[in-house]
């Protein structure tokens, strides 16, 4: 059986997925002139293009139930404001993961769809690795905050410890 067999209702979808392929060290940096565009195709498909359908798909059960959230796993890597060289296949599918933030904010407001980016920060998973400084259940706060909004609460933002930070 599937979701689609007998449908029922999604209050929530964090679309949490993500692979880092710019480099064979994440600790070390991947300069845009040496990374493949192999690399930022397959990371494009996993980081943008995933979440992307998954919203295309689960969005029309949140409407029929008459709401829900959405919460894109961002980085901080994705930050125009901040953006600097190397890493470009991750930093470019965060930016863009960004934008369909804003865009299915938009799209998606007036059925009472919360979509909102989240930055964690470096957070001790597999990605991550063992000497970053963050819980997985520090990582998961901010996430948990918005995916729990009441109704009326913020949508289309970036998000960082539970405050807004800029794009």
């Amino acid at each position: 059986e599937t979701l689609w067999s007998h449908p029922g209702r999604v209050d929530v979808l964090v679309n949490n997925a993500a692979v880092f392929l710019d480099g064979p060290d994440t600790a070390a940096p991947a300069p845009a002139m040496q990374v493949p565009v192999a690399a930022l195709r397959r990371t494009l498909e996993t980081n943008t293009y995933g979440p992307y359908l998954l919203i295309q798909a689960l969005a029309p059960l949140m409407k029929t139930s008459g709401g829900g959230r959405i919460v894109n796993m961002s980085s901080g890597m994705g930050q125009l404001s901040d953006m600097n060289g190397e890493w470009p296949g991750y930093r470019i599918s965060k930016t863009a993961l960004n934008a369909l933030t804003r865009i299915f904010a938009e799209e998606l407001r007036a059925d009472n769809i919360q979509v909102n980016s989240v930055s964690p920060g470096w957070v001790r998973t597999d990605m991550g690795g063992p000497n970053a400084p963050s819980t997985q259940a520090e990582g998961a706060d901010t996430a948990v905050w918005l995916a729990t909004h009441p109704d009326g609460g913020p949508t289309g933002g970036f998000f960082r410890d539970r405050s807004s930070i800029s794009w």
